[in-house]
């Protein structure tokens, strides 16, 4: 089997070699893709892994056609797949292509990873050397990025627990204002059922008829000095009475 190269070396483009074998779906494969005819070639080399489904040299070259379409996740299985040949070269080429699908899909830390299996089969391999560096540049970033985010998430977080905190106290003012309110409401309403009740008691006390004193009305006290001279024991029980009230408590004047 011989190599040639399929585009030339330029960073993160294919830059694998298509494999060139006496198998005519293979070639007319090779014919159509080098011809920028990407589906063509795939319909061949369709055809060439169903009869050689173990060789990884037409696993590499379906790869390249996937990856031509854009279809960089199945692309990056068949380079897988072609990573499994006993030829060196060949697994370096698929390794490298390897790293340029998953790059393609911002899996840079695994593209690296691609790279360096690349490099370590063919450590000359300049196009795995620039590819290297485009994806630890891009992971690089992508960590930076992530950090970021995560530093954003922190500080949401942290200001939504910050808002939180202060609605469940703002929420426990209230409520403490709230049981304020009403413990004076209970306690002016108990001071005006007592002013109500002494006023009614004050009003009672003052519709009570007062006993009339005898002097308080002087010609009714000589009428009784009187009649009471005129009968000695009725004057000693008028005398008793009188000493009586004025020994009672006074009345409430309030």
């Amino acid at each position: 089997m011989r190599w040639a190269v399929l585009v030339a070396v330029t960073p993160l483009l294919m830059g694998f070699k298509l494999l060139e074998t006496r198998n005519g779906e293979v070639e007319q494969g090779n014919a159509a893709l080098q011809a920028g005819k990407a589906e063509e070639a795939l319909a061949h080399y369709d055809k060439a892994v169903a009869k050689l489904p173990a060789d990884p040299g037409v696993h590499l070259d379906r790869g390249g056609a996937l990856y031509a379409l854009s279809r960089f996740e199945e692309a990056g299985k068949e380079f897988l797949r072609a990573t499994e040949g006993q030829d060196e070269a060949l697994k370096a080429n698929a390794f490298r292509s390897l790293g340029n699908a998953l790059s393609k899909q911002d899996k840079h830390k695994e593209a690296v990873a691609a790279y360096r299996r690349a490099l370590a089969l063919r450590p000359d391999d300049k196009a795995s050397k620039w590819n290297l560096e485009i994806a630890l540049r891009k992971q690089k970033e992508e960590e930076e990025k992530k950090k970021k985010d995560e530093d954003k998430k922190d500080d949401k977080d942290k200001q939504d627990k910050d808002k939180k905190d202060e609605n469940k106290k703002d929420d426990k003012d209230k409520q403490d204002k709230d049981k304020k309110d009403k413990d004076k409401d209970k306690k002016d309403e108990k001071q005006q059922d007592e002013n109500k009740k002494d006023k009614q008691d004050k009003d009672k006390q003052e519709k009570q008829p007062q006993p009339e004193k005898a002097a308080d009305n002087p010609e009714r006290l000589l009428q009784m000095l009187k009649n009471l001279e005129a009968n000695p024991k009725d004057l000693e029980k008028e005398r008793a009475r009188i000493r009586a009230v004025r020994r009672g408590p006074p009345p409430r004047d309030w």
